[in-house]
């Protein structure tokens, strides 16, 4: 990486914010008029009947109220950040968007009423998890931590409900706060990578949109950010540390 995306990526998220921000007016919008979920959500009948809108506003909108607007837009901020200072902004944006659509694509038979932007925030959530797989020795203590938090939280809830959603979410908090506590913690940020990934496809498989939308970050993940080699050996991403002064 060098001086000039290091600096790049270390300042303003802006796609995060600009994605937030919408995200939290179309919450906002649909408190306020019951009907602009009722517009924005799942309908394919009415997407079939010319509503061509419906393709993107079910990720602007959250159908299952108070609890799924706070996680979904919380979990935007915190998985995107990260993510944007990891890819960029164009990269976020092509996950970002890509995997929300795609995703839309599975809700016609396994959810054909939801809404909400999480399947969005499942395609970076995938694609940090290939990196974390591809790159560990990059990988910081957020990077490490989030992943596979946010991951037991969307296959808690999938396999156990709100119970599942609640457990699964802080046995992971308390492992990784343990792990993460060491100087290095190469070999953990790789076996984090691999569990939320293997979770996901457990999740995928029950079927679960979010699972099939985090494998569909993963590899996305896979084809953007490939391992560098330098010779013959897998490089990570990390600016050089700075000088020290004598």
């Amino acid at each position: 990486m060098t001086a000039v995306e290091t600096r790049r990526r270390a300042g303003l998220p802006i796609a995060t914010v600009v994605v937030a921000l919408i995200t939290t007016l179309g919450a906002a919008a649909q408190l306020n008029d019951p009907d602009v979920l009722e517009r924005f959500r799942r309908n394919y009948p009415a997407l079939h009947d010319g509503e061509w809108w419906r393709w993107f506003t079910p990720l602007l909108v959250q159908g299952s109220g108070w609890g799924q607007i706070l996680f979904n837009i919380g979990s935007l901020v915190v998985v995107g950040v990260i993510a944007e200072r990891r890819f960029g902004t164009l990269r976020w944006l092509v996950l970002y968007i890509g995997v929300g659509l795609a995703g839309e694509a599975f809700g016609e038979r396994l959810d054909p009423t939801g809404s909400g932007n999480s399947l969005a925030v499942c395609g970076l959530a995938g694609a940090l998890a290939t990196l974390l797989l591809l790159r560990p020795g990059a990988a910081t203590r957020p990077h490490a931590f989030v992943v596979p938090y946010y991951v037991a939280c969307v296959a808690g809830l999938g396999f156990g409900g709100v119970v599942g959603a609640t457990v699964a979410p802080t046995v992971v908090l308390v492992v990784m706060s343990i792990l993460l506590r060491r100087d290095r913690y190469t070999g953990i940020a790789f076996a984090a990578g691999l569990a939320a990934l293997v979770g996901a496809g457990a999740l995928a498989a029950r079927p679960d949109q979010h699972g099939i939308a985090l494998l569909c970050g993963a590899v996305a993940g896979l084809l953007l950010f490939p391992p560098r080699h330098r010779a013959g050996r897998v490089t990570d991403d990390r600016p050089a540390p700075a000088p020290r002064r004598p």
